[in-house]
């Protein structure tokens, strides 16, 4: 029996891999299925026992079935609903979606002045490892914004271009009056893990405040443990 789109929008049945095949394969057979997945998800967001993993996993089907479409206005066509949900938690999942799949950076500058801190966090997030000249300039500007989670993205995603820029953002987060931002600073360095990283969360072990010694602690045990892994991973066999 072949799997319906509640099914495979239902993270419990299947993994997102195989349920994007099985998408892929519905549409190969069925004509508009893409227009049938985005009238059950606006059906699930409308409902008032509305499951959020069922609409994640369905905006991430969506994504991946309009991905390297020709023609791109299609697909921010199909997500501008959920774009404009009046729950930040799924606009922010939209966004993050979309900005993954997109070749388009015209819109994104539009969605850094989202009031919700989640929707700019996830878009920086859908960022990373892009390509485009643009990029780097979104990324620097997001490094002044309030919120810490969103600073943090935008200089991880520096890290990951690449850019000159990030060991100065990462500074400035470790070095932040603010512990929100000392505290990002700290999911960063655990992210990067370059060799200086365990020196560098050494002061944090003793910060003022307790959330940020807590994650300083973490993330030096983590680091510690991934290059125990990588040392024996790396010595020869008896």
């Amino acid at each position: 029996m072949a799997a319906t789109i509640p099914q495979i929008c239902d993270p419990a049945q299947y993994p997102l891999g195989d349920a994007v095949e099985i998408a892929r394969d519905l549409a190969a057979k069925r004509p508009a299925v893409e227009l049938h997945l985005v009238q059950f998800l606006q059906a699930q967001c409308f409902s008032s026992h509305v499951s959020l993993p069922t609409v994640f996993r369905g905006l991430e089907i969506l994504g991946a079935l309009l991905s390297g479409n020709a023609d791109e206005n299609r697909l921010i066509t199909l997500l501008r609903p959920f774009l404009r949900s009046s729950d930040p938690q799924i606009a922010s999942k939209c966004v993050l979606v979309l900005g993954r799949q997109s070749r388009s950076m015209v819109w994104l500058r539009g969605v850094m002045n989202e009031t919700d801190e989640r929707i700019r966090a996830n878009l920086i997030e859908s960022l990373w490892r892009r390509k485009e000249p643009e990029v780097e300039a979104v990324l620097q500007s997001a490094l002044r914004d309030p919120h810490a989670r969103v600073a943090a993205n935008a200089a991880y995603g520096l890290y990951l271009i690449g850019s000159d820029l990030w060991p100065d953002a990462l500074q400035n987060l470790v070095g932040s009056q603010n512990a929100a931002f000392r505290r990002s600073g700290v999911w960063v360095l655990k992210c990067v893990g370059t060799p200086d990283a365990p020196a560098r969360l050494q002061p944090l072990i003793r910060d003022t405040n307790a959330d940020v010694r807590k994650a300083a602690f973490a993330a030096l045990k983590h680091l510690r443990e991934r290059g125990e892994r990588s040392a024996m991973s790396a010595a020869p066999a008896a």
